[in-house]
């Protein structure tokens, strides 16, 4: 719900046309780049916030988590 809130207010649009319209890619893609903001904002605070990408899962790891 968070997300489908940033896109419409981002796109200028109600909820519910975002909820009809957007793709699970357009959902993918806001989330991403939610992600990066917040970490670009914890970096330049100097806050020790992890690069998601540097993460390393291993297979067990990643399932544990999926099955969670």
């Amino acid at each position: 719900m968070i997300t489908i809130g940033r896109m419409a207010e981002r796109f200028g649009m109600l909820p519910s046309q975002v909820a009809q319209q957007a793709t699970t890619y357009d959902l993918m893609i806001s989330d991403v780049l939610a992600t990066y903001d917040r970490y670009q904002a914890s970096k330049s605070k100097g806050k020790g916030l992890a690069d998601p990408s540097t993460f390393n899962f291993t297979q067990e790891e990643l399932l544990k988590i999926k099955n969670s």
